[in-house]
């Protein structure tokens, strides 16, 4: 089969770093390998005119189906070229994935233009889902999908019709028929099991992307513009973080030392890759193999240069480790804070040790690792002293780069209960304002605009700092993107908001 995979984008969103698109090259690779089929990656975050670009491959590649993978804020993109792809050819089906369409998929299969809503990884799935087009498995029998109960897809090159499921006289297996505002009920099948044999998995397609275009622009760390790859190591988190997605599960699954570190060969003999971005959930929460890893690098005398931009477990990050982090070429750590606040710590159930983390800052900056903080604002009940208590530990800490965020609560996830807890109902938000730098509403007990003016003033205290602009200048591994840099955290001091007033009215303040 010939498939098309597309990557949708928001070309508004404040937040501009582009990297490789893994999860869409794993499930490329994943096709390829194990049904030998013929899979081409379109990433829209290219192309200005990606409407236009599409159709044309559309007409000269002549697709047998089309998956598209977004987030959150690049949901209205990937209904956009849904649209499209229907308005070419209505018989050419339509797979949605990605992170939106894991947390909402019966919302995304309310959509006339998807067929078929892909939960959690799509590896497996997505290969029967193939199958079942090939009339090889019954959709019904796929765990991790949710469709229309009536969606009939029947053309010449897959002869597969769906109301078949319904008139063939088989029960369906472990199926839930949801009833919607619509007439036509949808089915969402039995969970997904994890993959727990990540070796298993076949490396990312990466001849399938151009890697030159990601060098380009900015990526997830703060290292600099240069050739680079992205590295999942592991899957799953088991800590229980409120406002998280849980996309990869609760269960920390982990590839072993020796596949990881035949990834990296493979990338640096043939794809010339020395800059690895390694972007786990927790990619430190085995001490002992993550430190296999950096012996691994060590003894094969690799000079590359590795960077965390998703995130370390600051709290079990001991100083034995950040050595062997700094030999093995560590250039750059993410350090997930969140807030300054104990008392919310434990009310979105991060509950890290703060004197822990100070302390792995220290070490971490002391060995000249380029350090990236990660600040939250806006937790449900969050007061004025609490949110002050966070700027003020950003600003006292030996960071080089601190990013505050606003919380946005994502569907299915926890924090929004904690919210309407509170008294607060969340006002209907458009998609693209998922941004985190946008302040769509405000959630906290401070004052909307008190709130406004302490997250401009958080920018501007941590970075109007003589001795921390002359660190960043000092530390930072590469500086051909320093000028985009300042250009986004001056950006960031004046957030984008929805109204004139900072926020959408929330109820029930």
């Amino acid at each position: 089969m010939r498939i098309l995979l597309i990557k949708s984008g928001n070309t508004g969103a404040r937040a501009t770093g582009i990297t490789p698109p893994l999860g869409l090259m794993y499930i490329a690779s994943y096709a390829r390998t194990y049904r030998n089929d013929d899979v081409r990656i379109f990433d829209i975050r290219f192309h200005k005119q990606y409407l236009d670009d599409i159709e044309n491959i559309i007409s000269s590649y002549k697709p047998d189906i089309v998956g598209i993978s977004a987030l959150t804020l690049e949901a209205p993109a990937m209904f956009q070229i849904a649209q499209l792809i229907k308005t070419i050819d209505k018989s050419l089906p339509v797979i949605a994935g990605g992170p939106h369409t894991s947390s909402v998929p019966e919302e995304v299969i309310q959509n006339n233009n998807i067929d078929i809503a892909v939960i959690g990884e799509g590896e497996i799935t997505f290969k029967e889902i193939l199958d079942a087009f090939e009339g090889d498995k019954a959709l019904r029998n796929i765990d991790g999908i949710c469709f229309r109960a009536d969606n009939e897809i029947a053309t010449s090159r897959h002869e597969m019709n769906f109301s078949q499921m319904r008139t063939s006289g088989e029960n369906p297996i472990a199926i839930d028929t949801i009833e919607t505002d619509q007439i036509t009920p949808i089915v969402k099948t039995r969970e997904r099991q994890y993959i727990q044999e990540l070796d298993s998995l076949p490396f990312p397609a990466w001849n399938l992307v151009e890697l030159d275009q990601y060098s380009k622009r900015r990526s997830m760390s703060h290292v600099g513009l240069r050739s680079y790859m992205v590295v999942f190591t592991s899957r799953g988190c088991p800590f229980h973080c409120t406002y998280c997605h849980n996309i990869f599960g609760k269960r920390f699954r982990a590839r072993s030392v020796e596949n990881v570190l035949n990834e990296m060969e493979i990338l640096i003999h043939q794809y010339h890759i020395n800059d690895f971005e390694i972007i786990d959930d927790i990619s430190n929460f085995n001490r002992e193999r993550i430190k296999s890893i950096c012996h691994g690098i060590i003894n094969r005398g690799w000079h590359i240069r590795l960077s965390f931009p998703n995130g370390v477990r600051t709290d079990i990050l001991d100083e034995e480790t950040i050595l062997l982090l700094k030999q093995a070429g560590t250039a750059q750590l993410s350090i997930a804070v969140e807030t300054a606040s104990p008392r919310l710590q434990k009310l979105v159930k991060k509950d890290l040790n703060l004197d822990k983390v100070r302390r792995a800052i220290d070490i971490a900056a002391s060995n000249r690792i380029f350090l990236t903080g990660f600040f939250m604002f806006g937790f449900p009940t969050e007061t004025e002293e609490e949110l002050k208590a966070t700027i003020k530990f950003a600003c006292k800490s030996k960071l080089h780069v601190a990013l505050f965020f606003v919380l946005h609560p994502f569907k299915g996830t926890e924090i929004v209960k904690q919210i309407e807890q509170t008294g607060k109902k969340l006002p209907d938000t458009n998609l693209e304002d998922f941004d985190y730098y946008v302040l769509s509403f405000n959630p906290s007990a401070v004052d909307n605009k008190r709130f406004h003016r302490l997250y401009s003033w958080a920018y501007l205290r941590f970075y109007l700092n003589p001795s921390r602009i002359f660190r960043i200048l000092r530390d930072k591994p590469l500086h051909n993107d320093l000028l985009l840099r300042v250009i986004g955290f001056l950006r960031s001091s004046m957030p984008a908001s929805k109204n004139k007033k900072g926020f959408s009215n929330i109820h029930g303040e």
